[in-house]
């Protein structure tokens, strides 16, 4: 007797290969055995006719480090309740290992207040074995942030390292490689590692690449200058031979489609030149960052105190509004969304609360800044949908929520939970993209799947996930493909998708007819050594 048998299943492996009609059966973790029929009978039975089963969907892109839902919300159930089995964090130059010092997780303070948090490791290994102690709803891999390393060290200093400093935080990226990170990332375009050149990145990045590790890029732009912070990260990729990734690809600032045409023509040009090079999008046309990103660069580089201090220099002041009148149109439009101070703010535009002060939405942004704490978040409605559209059909594109895993509290009516709005791309971006495949034919429901799992497993570098196959982990998602549909908006974004039937982790049922089970079997994975 199986543990698990599925029958009936329309089945796409995660290889791009077409459906193939048959049953699968796992016993305990693994898949053991894939045929046209198995007789043989299971303690669970699932009939899945009618159903597509793939493998479980790996987020290449996700926050729930920094949003510290690792640690609030352990179940991550709006993830797993979309089909996403493993989870990749350390994003974007935050991780939340190795901690050399206590400025280490200042780095993770843009997405959450870490006030309270209870922290007690300070190594890579440290950190992997304390998220062990917990019920995971997903499996978790990690990379490790630049920042997080830097600021470890030197603090706020954006002042290039010397030599000996360079060389203790080398040791330190080395040792948490060793010890199962699977590569490490850059937030180039915040505050903190605005200043962070390629020459002082390249001995980080070889390391990266001899253990054939991932290096994942938050670009130093998006906007005007987004193909010259593109042709920086490509160049030190082909320097050093490094796996790329570039982080939430998009086009910000209402760029036109020549720009678009610029950025696809530099991918394909680097992998002609054999840059192994990919990039992640969430299938949404509305931003969520943190406020501080429409301040000009000049003021964010040492981050949030560098930024108070200088607005209180009227010159200065005078100057940055300046800039924010002249470069974002969109400004009254934000929407506040979480603070970190509470304010009574959320859910309103930014022009709503300028209203209220009687201020001009430019002075709002510095008054939020200066009253709102660490965290300050909004929604931007400012990309193109075409051009998300073709960016996450593109074959070189990944799907990843960029977001984390909260709570579907019961009950719920209103936008707001726990005093902050989140973006609908932690609830429904697998199901929003499989249905946007569906409607449109852009690419086949086969190649869809493949960029959920066995190439997302491959750019990150699990090699034991991401195909349904004999020998290889039972993470897998039966979906309905005809109804399969997101339900979160930005107003009410705490909704989970319709379609998803079934989802196991590790041989484990953990949602089962679209309801998330107690049943939390994710485990913390380490990359295997090459």
């Amino acid at each position: 007797m199986y543990s698990v048998v599925i029958k009936n299943a329309s089945i796409i492996d995660g290889t791009g290969s077409q459906p193939r009609h048959g049953d699968i059966a796992i016993e305990g973790e693994q898949i053991v055995r894939i045929a046209d029929s198995i007789d043989t009978a299971g303690q669970t039975v699932i009939d899945a006719q009618g159903l597509v089963v793939c493998p479980g969907f790996i987020d290449v892109q996700n926050h729930s480090d920094s949003y510290w839902q690792l640690f609030d919300n352990p179940s991550l159930d709006s993830l797993r309740a979309q089909g996403f089995t493993t989870i990749v964090v350390g994003h974007c130059g935050a991780s939340l290992a190795p901690l050399l010092s206590r400025e280490s997780l200042s780095a993770m303070q843009k997405w959450h207040s870490l006030e309270g948090a209870n922290v007690n490791w300070s190594s890579f290994s440290e950190f992997i074995e304390t998220l062990q102690m917990s019920e995971l709803g997903c499996n978790v891999a990690s990379l490790v942030g630049y920042s997080t390393l830097r600021r470890g060290l030197v603090g706020g200093n954006a002042n290039a390292l010397q030599t000996q400093e360079s060389k203790t935080l080398l040791a330190f990226l080395e040792q948490s490689l060793a010890q199962g990170a699977f590569g490490l990332s850059n937030g180039l375009g915040y505050g903190h590692e605005l200043s962070v050149t390629p020459i002082e990145l390249k001995d980080f990045v070889e390391a990266v690449a001899k253990t054939k590790g991932l290096f994942s890029v938050h670009l130093r732009n998006e906007d005007e200058n987004i193909i010259e912070s593109l042709d920086e990260v490509l160049e030190l990729a082909k320097d050093t031979g490094v796996k790329l990734k570039i982080s939430h690809l998009k086009l910000s600032g209402g760029q036109d489609k020549h720009v678009l045409e610029h950025v696809i023509d530099r991918l394909e040009t680097a992998r002609h030149q054999g840059v192994d090079v990919w990039f992640d999008v969430y299938p949404y046309d509305t931003v969520w960052q943190n406020i501080t990103r429409y301040l000009p660069s000049w003021i964010r580089i040492g981050g949030r105190n560098h930024i108070l201090s200088e607005l209180k220099d009227p010159t200065k002041r005078k100057k940055v509004i300046e800039h924010l009148h002249n470069t974002n149109s969109t400004l009254p439009e934000l929407l506040v969304v979480s603070t970190a101070n509470k304010l009574n703010v959320i859910g309103k535009r930014l022009s709503h609360i300028a209203k209220d002060f009687e201020i001009t939405s430019e002075e709002a942004l510095l008054l939020l800044i200066e009253h709102g704490g660490t965290e300050i978040m909004v929604f931007d409605q400012t990309l193109d949908s075409k051009t998300v559209e073709s960016l996450v059909m593109h074959p070189f594109s990944l799907v990843a929520t960029d977001g984390a895993g909260f709570p579907n509290p019961q009950g719920v009516t209103s936008g707001v939970v726990n005093d902050r709005l989140v973006h609908p791309r932690c609830f429904g971006t697998a199901p929003k993209f499989l249905a946007d495949v569906r409607d449109t034919n852009a690419i086949s429901l086969s190649e869809a799947i493949r960029k959920l799992t066995s190439t997302a497993a491959q750019v990150v570098g699990i090699t034991d996930r991401g195909e349904l196959a004999v020998g290889k982990k039972a993470d897998i998602v039966i979906f309905n493909p005809s109804t399969i549909v997101d339900t979160a908006t930005l107003t009410s974004p705490y909704r989970f998708p319709r379609g998803i039937e079934h989802v196991l982790i590790n041989g484990q049922l953990t949602v089962k007819s679209g309801i998330t089970l107690k049943t939390l079997s994710g485990q913390v994975l380490r990359k295997r050594q090459t």
